[in-house]
């Protein structure tokens, strides 16, 4: 989970530098994805998906939606401990868990 921790908090602080205030919430979710794209080049980290749709995510229930991400509790983005948290999570359902059978 540290490894998710790391990630969460770089993309957070970039996040809050750049765009300090969300003006429309999917436009936002989509800035932190691509955030989350970014660290996890550099950091080695595979994502199972690409582009999410946050739109149908907001707005259709689960079994519906083509991908199964949950965003029904979304933090303030102002409370920086638990938006890190729940960028952990969020990246950690979105990364492909690769298994080293030596390590």
């Amino acid at each position: 989970m540290t490894k998710y921790l790391n990630i969460a908090e770089n993309v957070y602080w970039k996040i809050q530098k750049k765009y300090r205030y969300p003006n429309d919430l999917i436009e936002y979710l989509n800035r932190v994805l691509n955030e989350i794209k970014v660290e996890a080049a550099e950091k080695n980290l595979r994502l199972m998906y690409s582009y999410i749709d946050f739109e149908e995510c907001l707005n259709c229930p689960m079994n519906e939606r083509n991908i199964k991400v949950d965003l029904s509790i979304l933090p303030d983005f102002d409370k920086q401990d638990e938006c890190i948290l729940w960028l952990a999570n969020f990246i950690k359902s979105i990364s492909e868990v690769k298994t080293n059978l030596y390590s």
